[in-house]
């Protein structure tokens, strides 16, 4: 499960490089879930899954060739297109895959989803049984309905997956428009249309897509998470009483609305996930090995509950302070693009109100130097959890496959 959260999506290359080269172990993945830059990164897995050691290198060269000025490209064509950034205009009819809006030219970007990454491979690799299912999650713009799109290897859904309330599942071959949909930032980046609706950023309502990898059969979760592993709630805090008597500028409270939209339904999810093994370890012990086939059985379920194994890597750093860090070292002065002066820009409000952070910057800052930082702080996390991992990945219980 692969997390949404711009040039985050970094980190999500550190460990999988940690896990591709260093576990010596069986690191196939049956199911690929993603969500915004994830989504971007969750199709290049699944397209490559059929060459595992060398997957996440590559990967890593393609972001080594993202820079500030490519990524978030400001022109006059946009400057020029302003209007209807902020006040929207009647359009003719859009075919699939096409886009509108946005404040940014995404046009290298969508190059780079469209060429770097070999969207057949995704079939194929399905075809032949190396991967069992990808799925990635977007945002239909006219409702906010979560949809997942879903591709596995009869290109149905699993049965027990009955779409929730503001849910949609969409079995689909997936392409490039799937993921620039799920990556495209309300108003930064162009929504893009998909079949007969625009989509913009799944990270709007699913952040980390968990249950979509539940729903599709899996029973060992690696989640990779963009969010710091400090309590929440002792940062919470220590911010109130830092910056109680400041009032915040934009770019302050732009990266504050960036981590409001990450924090989704995850921890939920994953109390609930560990409170149903009790529940099956418990009746287990009292009622026997076949309790979980027996309560589904009684409920009426296709497929019996099952325990689920969940191992979480998450950055040990703040990548809010590794990006303030990048910026006050560097300087940026090698960009001449408005974006760049825009984080300079917003280093003054980190200096009032976050003295050694800067949220706003930890997202769109797509430089060489905060990448790689952010790549190997991916691959010491995923180090650290070694064991953990290979426990994940022991295979030595299920049956043979021929």
């Amino acid at each position: 499960m692969l997390s949404g959260g711009g040039a985050r999506g970094a980190y999500e290359v550190g460990v999988l490089r940690y896990v591709r080269e260093k576990l010596r172990v069986d690191t196939r993945f049956d199911v690929i879930t993603g969500t915004s830059v994830g989504a971007i990164n969750g199709a290049y897995l699944a397209a490559t899954c059929d060459r595992p050691r060398a997957q996440a290198r590559m990967l890593q060269r393609v972001w080594s060739d993202l820079t500030i000025d490519n990524v978030y490209h400001f022109g006059w064509e946009q400057l020029r297109n302003l209007p209807t950034a902020f006040f929207g205009k009647n359009l003719p009819k859009i075919s699939h895959g096409g886009r509108v809006g946005g404040l940014v030219d995404a046009r290298y970007l969508e190059k780079i989803v469209r060429t770097q990454i070999p969207w057949a491979g995704i079939t194929e690799n399905l075809r032949q049984g190396k991967l069992s299912a990808f799925a990635c999650t977007a945002t239909e713009l006219a409702t906010g309905i979560c949809t997942t799109f879903v591709q596995n290897t009869g290109n149905d859904v699993a049965p027990l997956w009955a779409a929730a309330y503001n849910e949609a599942v969409v079995p689909t071959t997936i392409a490039p428009a799937h993921a620039l949909a799920s990556a495209a930032i309300p108003g930064l980046f162009p929504a893009v249309r998909v079949n007969d609706h625009f989509f913009v950023d799944g990270m709007l309502r699913q952040n980390t897509p968990l249950r979509p990898a539940i729903r599709l059969g899996a029973n060992r979760l690696l989640i990779v998470a963009l969010d710091h592993v400090e309590n929440a709630k002792r940062a919470r805090e220590r911010k109130r009483e830092r910056d109680q008597f400041v009032f915040p500028n934009a770019f302050f409270l732009l990266g504050k609305t960036l981590n409001a939209l990450m924090l989704d339904r995850m921890e939920v999810d994953m109390v609930q996930i560990r409170r149903l093994n009790q529940l099956i370890d418990a009746g287990k012990q009292l009622y026997g090995e076949d309790f979980a086939n027996r309560i589904s059985s009684e409920m009426h379920r296709q497929e019996p509950f099952r325990e689920v194994k969940l191992v979480v890597i998450q950055p040990s750093h703040d990548l809010s302070q590794i990006a303030w860090d990048v910026v006050r070292r560097t300087g940026l002065r090698h960009y001449s693009g408005l974006t760049a002066r825009l984080i300079r820009r917003s280093m003054d409000a980190s200096r009032e109100f976050e003295a050694g952070e800067n949220d706003f910057a930890s997202y769109v800052l797509f430089d060489p130097t905060y990448l790689r930082e952010v790549i190997e702080l991916g691959y010491s996390d995923a180090q650290a959890n070694h064991d953990d991992l290979i426990e994940l990945f022991d295979r030595s219980e299920e049956p043979h496959k021929k």
